[in-house]
């Protein structure tokens, strides 16, 4: 697995503000709503999920968290719970991740 400060540095390059992510999990795939890239910075990246009343900012330090165990979460080999343990932005960050790998 690549090394994650690489990962992060492509990651917010490519992120431009305006940059829809639809929601993906690896059970389900592709599901409802996009959400929405407001800003990518060396610390963080704020989204624009539909129905939540601010954008969320989302910590360079959770994106680590999760990206440590993102193989065995998308080969089905780590419960979504663990996940969602690390962080409240499991959701965004799922989905992210994987724009990331397959899309950007």
């Amino acid at each position: 697995m690549d090394d994650f400060e690489s990962v992060w540095n492509e990651m917010i390059t490519a992120l431009k503000p305006g940059t829809e992510i639809r929601h993906w999990n690896p059970y389900n795939g592709y599901l409802g709503e996009c959400l929405t890239i407001v800003t990518s910075s060396p610390e963080s990246i704020a989204v624009d999920p539909p129905r939540v009343w601010d954008y969320q900012l989302i910590s360079k330090n959770d994106f680590e968290k999760v990206w440590n165990v993102w193989g065995e979460y998308k080969d089905l080999h780590l419960e979504r719970r663990t996940i969602r343990d690390l962080t409240d932005h499991h959701k965004y960050i799922i989905s992210i991740l994987h724009w990331y790998e397959f899309e950007a």
